[in-house]
């Protein structure tokens, strides 16, 4: 009897499960949020452009922080930091007018001038329990446009705390969570540089993959989250035939939030992360409160979007990219267990 006793608990622990809600952990909130947006938005950071020297601090902080949170190195040799070229090249400017951020032009002046240059992405990894040699990618892009206003007297620098300051954060804050869970399968972080020069990031991440990009069975970007209130239903940005949304509607029923499905933010595919692994048939979506209402999206991107004025301030509210972020906990839980398999 002890035998059979004991072949049955080996048995049940080789097991492919979809472990339950961990309750014994905290959710992320407001105050964890708010904490990391605004180290990173910090005019220490000086608008974490590709570069300079916010770039540096930007590298050093989200390692430490992955690390801290139990996050090992994912580039070969244990460290974090994964290099990249940028090759020199022109790009004309656009002119100047009342709909054209008032950061853009300067930064476009600046990465003309910058000529051929590196930049980082920052990769971790937490190992699954019952590895299947499949994994679950979470990213977001760590880069803005630096200092954008040299001469402004008043403020010179375009912070990013919504764009991208918020997503980073978010990854931080997942992986905090998914270093704790003994999921089964591998998940990774990768936060790009270089989004805001043409996704090059995550392209050069694609072109130089440290695991198989066939092997990633479900990736999530996070990118401009804090933009709807709290209880916002969950809307998705993804390539047709990514076969996630019963996932993402899946996690979102859990959490208890409504759904929107009417793809009014499919125009944003092309122009964030997600976009360079997609086009490599990886499972790829961008889901969450932001894009499931459109006026409020198109406000921000016609006022404080790319300019002096994206800021984290004590009026900022956090309550949709709270909720975002444990979404995407939820979400991570689901497709790092070995049961689960994007539908094709």
């Amino acid at each position: 009897m002890r035998k059979f006793l004991l072949a049955v608990s080996l048995l049940l622990a080789g097991c492919a499960t979809v472990p339950d809600r961990p309750a014994a952990f905290a959710p992320i909130d407001d105050a964890e949020m708010r904490g990391l947006i605004a180290s990173l938005a910090s005019d220490d950071f000086e608008g974490r452009m590709v570069g300079t020297a916010g770039e540096d601090k930007t590298i050093a902080f989200l390692a430490e922080r992955l690390k801290l949170a139990g996050v090992s190195g994912g580039v070969a040799g244990g460290g974090y930091a994964m290099r990249f070229d940028i090759a020199e090249r022109e790009r004309p400017l656009p002119a100047e007018g009342p709909g054209m951020p008032n950061g853009q032009i300067a930064f476009m002046k600046a990465m003309n001038a910058a000529g051929a240059i590196s930049s980082r992405n920052v990769v971790g990894v937490v190992r699954g329990r019952h590895s299947d040699g499949k994994a679950v990618v979470v990213m977001a892009h760590w880069d803005h446009f630096g200092i954008c206003r040299p001469t402004d007297p008043v403020d010179r620098i375009c912070n990013g705390a919504i764009d991208n300051a918020s997503g980073s954060a978010a990854v931080l804050a997942v992986a905090a969570r998914v270093a704790r869970m003994r999921l089964d399968r591998d998940v990774w972080f990768v936060l790009t540089g270089a989004e805001e020069w043409g996704l090059l990031g995550a392209k050069a991440f694609v072109e130089n993959p440290p695991i198989p990009l066939s092997s990633i069975v479900a990736g999530f970007n996070l990118d401009t989250i804090a933009i709807a209130p709290k209880g916002m239903p969950v809307a998705m940005v993804a390539a047709p035939k990514t076969g996630l949304e019963p996932l993402v509607k899946a996690a979102a029923q859990a959490l208890g939030r409504k759904w929107d499905g009417d793809d009014e933010a499919a125009g944003f595919l092309r122009r964030q992360d997600g976009w360079a692994f997609a086009e490599k048939d990886v499972p790829m979506v961008m889901a969450g409160g932001s894009f499931s209402d459109l006026k409020l999206l198109q406000a921000f991107l016609g006022k404080a979007y790319h300019g002096v004025d994206d800021e984290l301030t004590d009026a900022t509210d956090l309550g949709g990219a709270v909720d975002d972020a444990n979404l995407h906990v939820e979400m991570v839980r689901r497709a790092a267990s070995r049961e689960f398999e994007p539908r094709r």
